[in-house]
């Protein structure tokens, strides 16, 4: 590969606890079938997506603790960006700021991490958080989101984007 391509290179790790939607999200951006039946990641799934100039290496990482606890270390080194998924739930709410100390950790300290309050749909409806509660509970930027939902592809990629600027930035490229 030629620098300027290595230079457009981005890793982005997906991380959160089971049932999040990590793999809707994932499923969301490579435009492929969003399933309604849940069936949890085992180990890891990676894809390869094009935002503009850029190519990501979208790790989504199993949720499970027994997972999380043995291997997220060795997957999360190296990424740029990091984004943690979480139900929008207060007890997933909690549960995901000790994965963004945890995560800290392992990155390097200009590594974004952001969160997605996923199943913004539901929040009416069974005590989920909003975004911006949600943020004041995980202190990172956070971005509402409903995985399941084939339109909200252009927010998800906006949410990126806007995260790959401060990549582009770190790395000199702009």
């Amino acid at each position: 590969m030629l620098s300027t391509e290595l230079n457009k290179l981005v890793k982005i790790s997906f991380i959160g606890h089971p049932a999040v939607g990590k793999t809707s999200m994932l499923k969301l951006l490579s435009k492929n079938t969003i399933d309604r039946i849940y069936l949890p990641t085992h180990g890891f799934d990676l894809k390869t997506v094009k935002i503009e100039s850029f190519t990501l290496k979208i790790w989504d990482l199993a949720g499970q603790s027994s997972y999380l606890k043995a291997y997220s270390k060795d997957h999360l080194l190296g990424s740029d960006i990091v984004i943690v998924v979480t139900d929008s739930t207060p007890r997933n709410v909690l549960r995901s700021r000790e994965l963004i100390n945890y995560a800290t950790h392992f990155v390097e300290k200009e590594c974004p991490i952001i969160a997605i309050a996923n199943k913004q749909d539901l929040q009416r409806t069974d005590g989920r958080m909003d975004p911006e509660r949600v943020r004041e509970i995980l202190k990172v930027q956070t971005y509402g989101l409903t995985a399941i939902n084939p339109a909200e592809r252009i927010n998800l990629i906006n949410i990126i984007r806007k995260e790959l600027e401060q990549v582009a930035i770190k790395r000199g490229m702009r």
